[in-house]
């Protein structure tokens, strides 16, 4: 018998932001479990930054440019051409995708006349983080490494504030019901203040 799970981009950030809060709990016992607070984490503000960029044409937004392009031209193809191919998505980069989120009116709906709040050295910091940290973890190769964790509760913090902020404008967000809402922001507080093991 098979089983199933049915999610969506929304309730994926919100499962990789209570996971992240699960797997902290684990990192004084198992110094590998960091490696899934990291993943969880990366997970959460790339998830975020996707719904939040991500227009009603999806996943138009959230795309390289050269991929939004092939998107746009298969919405206008397929108009009249029911063999029309939908392209892959290609999504933009983490780092890409908080440049984009920075700006005004970011959000899908262009409804948010301030850009999401990202300082350009957190901007930095989370590059590194993904690029220096996530990105080894998730491609390991054969090779001992070592790895400082001891930033990665403040990184929580700032993933924290940044999905709040976007949970805040709304767009992201809206499909969710209020139940569903209420539920992100405990689970955000809860990562925000959230005691390490040591």
């Amino acid at each position: 018998m098979a089983n199933w799970i049915q999610t969506d981009e929304a309730e994926d950030v919100a499962g990789s932001i209570r996971h992240a809060i699960r797997t902290a709990q684990f990192v004084g016992e198992d110094s590998l479990a960091w490696k899934w607070v990291v993943i969880a984490l990366h997970s959460a503000l790339q998830g975020a930054c996707v719904c939040h960029l991500t227009t009603t044409a999806g996943p138009v937004g959230a795309v390289t440019e050269r991929n939004a392009g092939e998107w746009l031209a298969y919405f206008e193809d397929s108009r009249t051409n029911p063999n029309a191919k939908r392209p892959k998505t290609h999504l933009m980069s983490l780092p890409d995708l908080l440049k984009s989120v920075r700006k005004p009116y970011s959000a899908g709906d262009s409804s948010n006349a301030a850009g999401v709040a990202i300082s350009d050295s957190e901007l930095n910091w989370l590059s590194r983080f993904h690029r220096e940290i996530r990105n080894q973890f998730t491609h390991f190769g054969p090779m001992c490494w070592s790895i400082e964790v001891s930033g990665i509760p403040e990184i929580a913090k700032l993933v924290a504030r940044i999905i709040g902020e976007m949970l805040g404008i709304g767009w992201a967000f809206r499909h969710q019901d209020s139940a569903q809402r209420e539920e992100m922001q405990r689970s955000l507080h809860t990562l925000a203040v959230l005691e390490w093991p040591t």
